[in-house]
């Protein structure tokens, strides 16, 4: 069974960023908030992170929600962040989670 993608990427020293995306099928069951928990978890133990930030084209609520279930506090609107597949330039939101 296919789930998704999840991911940390290396942003700076101690910073890494969260990214996930789920098989549509999957979606709203809970297995994106499963994974990226493990997945934070594991970077807490094992990459000496001090900060995970996720990030989203704002109106993604769908992402937004999963970051908020695994305590992400969610930090701000940049406007016009990037250009997405429209050609067009998008809001993004940024949140961050730290080390308990």
């Amino acid at each position: 069974m296919r789930l998704g993608s999840y991911c940390l990427t290396l942003l700076s020293r101690g910073v890494w960023e969260l990214g996930y995306w789920a098989v549509n099928e999957q979606r709203g069951q809970g297995f994106s908030v499963e994974a990226a928990r493990a997945l934070c978890d594991w970077g807490w133990a094992t990459l000496d992170a001090h900060r995970i930030e996720w990030w989203a084209m704002a109106g993604n609520t769908g992402s937004r929600a999963v970051a908020e279930k695994l305590g992400f506090t969610v930090e701000g609107t940049l406007r016009n962040r990037g250009i997405a597949n429209d050609g067009k330039p998008h809001d993004w939101w940024v949140g961050g989670l730290l080390r308990s």
